[in-house]
């Protein structure tokens, strides 16, 4: 049975060595004695490969395919490596350019902040009262002009050409009135200013507190009932008052009390929007006394010509008053 099974194992039995084979294989008792002469054919077949020599030759090639395998798996993972290293730099890119942004300053852009001004403007021979922003009350006089803005900033701070009474709401934030000759500055509180230009700087303070400046310095702190005056001569002063003749404007009333005839023509002038010209210097400094309410001006030039030593003309075309003394 050897040699029938070498040669098959060889691919050389013949048909009858091949049948023979097939039918020791197929039978249960042939097991154990084809069991053996499988191991003795492997015995010697390794025995010849080691007389011949052959041996190193059949090692090197179970190397070579070994070194090759392992080369194509080591090449396997290189290229998987780099590829996942691929990945990794993008990865690692992003997140120290997230890093980076996350740690740089934050830049806030702040918008640029332009408020917008309104002007109310009163003509000569017109006064008006509304409300400001704040809900301040704002008593314009003849010939003035405020501005303000619509949305106030840390202060409120409004613009006066000319005289205004003020009745400033409280809201925490300081209140300042600017003027050519200097300025006012409140928290809450009801106040006169007058600042025509080329005229006195005036301030009367009807209830709370107020700072009146000039362009350079603190002047004074005023009461309730005080009045202070910064002539254009520069020459400051401070003194109590009745504060419903100088506020009495706001009213449609002028009350004059003794006052210098030169003072009262020009308030006459922004209230009637006329030119009054005073001839002779006599009656620059003629006090007057009386109250002027809702009078037409013909009715005032009767009313001057039958209380005071003068005579007049007036020009109705040019609107120019000329006044003597009599």
């Amino acid at each position: 049975m050897k040699r029938p099974f070498s040669k098959y194992l060889k691919g050389t039995a013949n048909p009858e060595e091949f049948a023979l084979v097939l039918g020791a294989l197929g039978a249960p008792e042939s097991e154990v004695e084809l069991s053996n002469e499988l191991m003795e054919l492997w015995n010697e077949s390794l025995g010849q490969i080691a007389d011949s020599g052959d041996g190193s030759g059949l090692l090197d090639r179970i190397h070579h395919r070994i070194a090759l395998e392992e080369s194509n798996s080591v090449a396997r993972r290189i290229t998987l490596y780099g590829n996942l290293l691929k990945v990794a730099a993008v990865l690692i890119v992003g997140l120290i350019s997230s890093v980076v942004w996350l740690n740089q300053p934050i830049k806030v852009v702040e918008p640029t902040y332009s408020p917008i001004v309104e002007t109310v403007s009163t003509p000569y021979g017109a006064r008006t009262s509304f409300k400001l922003p704040d809900g301040s009350e704002v008593w314009l006089n003849s010939g003035s002009s405020l501005s303000f803005p619509r949305q106030y900033g840390a202060v409120r701070k409004v613009k006066l050409k000319g005289e205004a009474y003020f009745k400033v709401a409280k809201d925490g934030k300081r209140f300042i009135v600017e003027t050519g000759q200097g300025q006012v500055e409140v928290m809450g509180t009801s106040f006169d200013v007058k600042a025509y230009p080329e005229e006195n700087f005036e301030t009367t303070l009807v209830e709370g507190v107020v700072k009146v400046c000039d362009k350079t310095r603190l002047l004074a702190t005023l009461k309730p009932g005080e009045r202070s005056v910064l002539s254009t001569a520069n020459a400051f002063s401070l003194k109590a008052v009745n504060t419903d003749l100088i506020t009495s404007w706001k009213d449609g009333k002028l009350i004059f009390v003794k006052e210098p005839f030169v003072n009262v023509v020009r308030e006459l002038e922004r209230w009637y929007n006329v030119k009054i010209e005073i001839q002779g210097n006599r009656l620059k400094n003629l006090g007057y006394t009386g109250t002027i309410e809702m009078e037409t001006f013909g009715e005032i030039l009767e009313l001057l010509n039958t209380t005071t030593p003068i005579k007049y003309q007036y020009n109705k075309n040019t609107r120019v008053l000329k006044i003597a003394g009599r």
